[in-house]
């Protein structure tokens, strides 16, 4: 049976208090004893009701915890799909969301890259600027880099083939250095998806490697 402890201790505070009018020689053992027993009821009563806070508190916690892990993905999500999309203004918008982030402590590219990297993207890449924001009419700006606007099917094409002909003997090693280098210049480097092809070719495939 459940009791209601803090009705409990002022009930007996008032039998207590009767009691007190009643003393032998100054002294009521009975009063006494009342009032011990309503000082226990009084400290299960404010155990109980700290133990109750303490249990609000810890579900206010996990909702708020909980709600911040849905933000935080929702936003790294946004941010991801901004940079993937390669679209100026859209991108910037995402740089500077990034920005203001770290600033307020509130660090996200972990889950960025994650989403990236789920998507298929190399997260290098997808934080490069586009081309369409690096000016094309100044002669001193540096070649943009167009390497995340390569086309997936494309820059898999490329780099199967760059990597067949720099592992080969004679002209075809020539070509593909030439090719190659052709296209870093242009501001599609390739290097790192050729360098991991050769890898694979010559190593076999890493098996920790998604199989797609």
């Amino acid at each position: 049976m459940n009791v209601d402890h803090r009705a409990e201790a002022l009930r007996l505070l008032a039998v207590a208090h009767g009691d007190k009018n009643t003393t032998f020689e100054g002294h009521n053992p009975e009063a006494d004893r009342t009032l011990a027993e309503a000082q226990v009821h009084a400290t299960l009563a404010r155990d109980e009701e700290q133990a109750t806070r303490t249990a609000d508190m810890r579900d206010a916690l996990r909702l708020l915890r909980r709600k911040e892990y849905d933000t935080r993905n929702l936003v790294s999500t946004h941010i991801a799909k901004a940079l993937a999309s390669r679209d100026k203004d859209r991108w910037k918008a995402a740089i500077e969301l990034s920005k203001s982030l770290d600033e307020a402590h509130c660090n996200v590219d972990n889950l960025v890259y994650a989403r990236l990297s789920d998507d298929g993207w190399d997260p290098r890449s997808a934080y490069k600027t586009p081309a369409s924001l690096v000016p094309s009419d100044d002669p001193w700006s540096a070649t943009p880099d167009i390497t995340a606007d390569v086309p997936e099917r494309v820059r898999r094409v490329l780099v199967e083939y760059l990597a067949a002909a720099l592992l080969s003997k004679g002209d075809a090693q020539g070509v593909g250095q030439t090719i190659t280098f052709a296209l870093k210049h242009a501001g599609a480097d390739l290097t790192g998806d050729i360098e991991k092809q050769i890898s694979d070719i010559a190593l076999g495939r890493d098996p920790s490697d998604p199989p797609f």
